[in-house]
């Protein structure tokens, strides 16, 4: 690379040329932190002013358009290669989505079309507001477990209505760019959180691989039933579930085998074997479906049609638009809005935030390095829960294996979705009345197969190695979320979480030395605080302080206090210090405060008894006003003498 005109490069090591746009302070931000040009003499007013002044001109321009509605990036230069790989991608992930969209429904306690309801809405609105190219939205394990959990255990109009509250709330999230709430919740906490999920998942399809009618829905409940009716398995049902799993990770794992293998020409039988394999462990749900159901029925037509539990029948035909309800009666029990939302409770709360989880840790494994748009994906997302309620659809969100499938596919755009929706809307119109020959153990089968690969309790091991502290949190969320319930689980595992910040927030680390000023034989105490001063921390920091003073200086020495790293402060805290500066000049004992940003300083003057406190613009200074005082006191005691 030729070297730089040094001529042309300013200060800062950036040509000059290169015109650096300049940001608004945000009102939360100082000037001192930010990287933002100003006047340090605005006003706070100002300041919030020339903020919002910013955001709302930003509001109307061509890359908030094109952020808003990803499509006109793409489409303008869709072709031809996009729509055929987008097909084939399209009518793959349909084929997976299908039987997993009736699995689904079950698992939610609602009949099986609600399933397929929730699956071609959220393809097309993906396809408009969506960011990712491969992520596609339907029913998944997860959302099913919370609607079966809040949805008044199979009403499908609180489900709907939960669905239509879902988007509203991610939506909003979305607009106010909200989604730093979803940092709080740390990878110990998700992590034991799906892998309880999975537990409770596979434990309750237990019933269909053993074709046991069981009642309760908890963990322990569930297998005290299955243990109490053991005499009433179903042979049939559980030969044909543990084949049908058996099959379903044979099929995932197979397309592992190196047919083709690498630096070889492989022959065109090869490469037909390699396409075989591929797509059929792609495909196996609907392989697995077809098989099972042609088994049914050709049993049916020989008159045994009692030996697998069936599925309920599905309407055919598309659902009727309308807006979601607000009462039903569908259970036969009537119930206003206020029952309604009565039952939903903290699913206002939990399912947004599971649905925001899910989607913007799938897109994000998918972003192939790019940088996600969060606002963006929470946008698409609400708009397919709200658009997808006025369809009959449960909540939605990005689903992890159909996802790996459309990306493995091919997928070039997001309009793969629209096929994928498409098929799903065929299969409506025209499938239905086969769907009833799918037994219910090989529908048990599907979830048990997608779902243990959600376990991740191998992550235990490199979670003990980094950061023993952070299994606290994991198990903590894994062992609550299986034997108390997933809600409690989260909720439990991210306080634990914010705990531990709290914690290290209310005591953080601080430096105490004894040093000698430079070129004399004078010994002072150096007192670092190596984070920001708040209210928690304050008088912690003010004990750390008098302790040194008194034991390491025994209450004569100067203490110099480094506020380098002293990043925010607030009212408590600059009493808490102010307080402290006041009983260092009642025993006549230094405290010099070195390297104080101009905002920490505003906030502690602001707070009154500013007159007291001595502070210099760095600790080299504040070590020469040392040397001057001892200097000072030294002459004072010879001229006495």
């Amino acid at each position: 690379m030729p070297p730089q005109n040094l001529a042309s490069v300013s200060s800062d090591g950036i040509p000059a040329d290169i015109e650096i746009p300049k940001f608004p302070v945000t009102p939360y931000q100082d000037e001192e932190d930010s990287s933002s040009a100003g006047d340090s003499n605005i006003s706070d007013f100002q300041k919030i002013k020339l903020w919002a002044s910013a955001r709302a001109s930003d509001v109307f321009t061509k890359d908030t358009l094109y952020s808003t509605l990803p499509i006109l990036s793409w489409a303008p230069r869709y072709n031809r290669q996009d729509l055929v790989g987008d097909v084939i991608a399209g009518l793959t992930v349909g084929l997976t989505v299908i039987p997993q969209a009736i699995a689904y429904a079950t698992l939610a306690g609602l009949p099986p079309n609600y399933g397929l309801y929730s699956s071609f809405v959220g393809c097309f609105v993906y396809c408009i507001f969506g960011s990712s190219r491969a992520v596609t939205i339907g029913p998944t394990a997860i959302m099913a477990m919370m609607t079966s959990e809040y949805g008044e255990g199979g009403n499908p109009d609180i489900a709907t209505l939960l669905a239509f509250f879902t988007g509203i709330i991610i939506l909003f999230a979305g607009i106010f760019q909200l989604g730093f709430l979803i940092d709080f919740m740390s990878g110990p906490v998700i992590a034991g959180f799906t892998s309880a999920a999975a537990i409770t998942i596979t434990v309750s399809q237990l019933k269909g691989i053993f074709g046991i009618q069981v009642d309760d829905d908890s963990f322990i409940g569930t297998i005290e039933e299955l243990i109490s009716k053991i005499s009433e398995t179903n042979i049939a049902d559980l030969i044909m579930g543990i084949i049908c799993v058996a099959i379903l990770i044979c099929m995932r794992e197979m397309r592992r085998i190196p047919i083709v293998k690498d630096g070889q020409e492989p022959t065109r039988g090869r490469r037909f074997l390699a396409t075989f394999v591929r797509f059929s462990s792609i495909a196996r749900n609907a392989i697995l479906v077809m098989i099972a159901g042609l088994l049914v029925g050709i049993l049916s037509s020989c008159g045994i049609d009692d030996l697998f539990t069936p599925t309920q029948s599905v309407d055919a035909g598309l659902p009727t638009p309308r807006p979601p309800p607000f009462s039903t009666n569908a259970t036969g029990i009537p119930l206003d809005f206020s029952d309604m939302t009565s039952e939903i409770g903290a699913g206002f709360a939990i399912v947004p935030l599971l649905a925001v989880i899910e989607n913007v840790a799938i897109a994000k494994a998918f972003s192939e390095g790019k940088r996600l748009d969060t606002t963006q994906e929470m946008i698409a997302l609400g708009l397919s829960n709200i658009c997808g309620s006025f369809f009959s659809a449960m909540p939605v969100t990005g689903s992890f294996s159909r996802t790996a499938v459309n990306y493995s596919s091919g997928v070039r755009t997001p309009f793969g979705g629209v096929f994928t929706g498409l098929l799903v809307i065929c299969a409506l119109q025209f499938l239905t009345p086969y769907f009833s020959y799918i037994p219910k153990a090989a529908l048990s089968a599907i979830i048990i197969a997608a779902v243990i690969y959600m376990i991740e309790l191998s992550v235990a091991r490199p979670m003990w190695r980094s950061r023993k502290v952070d299994l606290l949190p994991f198990l903590a969320t894994f062992f609550t979320g299986v034997f108390w319930g997933l809600e409690y689980g989260i909720g439990i595992g991210t306080a634990i979480s914010l705990g531990m910040i709290l914690f290290k927030a209310a005591r953080p680390k601080v430096v105490i030395q004894s040093r000698v000023v430079p070129n004399t034989s004078q010994e002072y105490i150096y007192v670092y605080p190596d984070s920001g001063l708040t209210y928690p921390a304050a008088e912690h920091v003010r004990a750390v302080v008098t302790d040194a003073a008194i034991l390491h200086g025994r209450g004569t020495e100067p203490v110099v206090v480094d506020c380098s790293h002293i990043r925010y402060s607030d009212f408590t805290s600059a009493e808490c210090m102010n307080q402290l500066v006041k009983e260092f000049h009642e025993r006549d004992q230094m405290l010099v405060f070195a390297a104080m940003k101009g905002s920490i300083l505003r906030c502690w003057n602001g707070a009154g008894h500013g007159d007291a406190r001595v502070t210099v613009a760095t600790v080299a200074d504040a070590e020469r006003l040392v040397a001057e005082r001892t200097q000072a006191s030294t002459v004072k005691v010879e001229v006495s003498s």
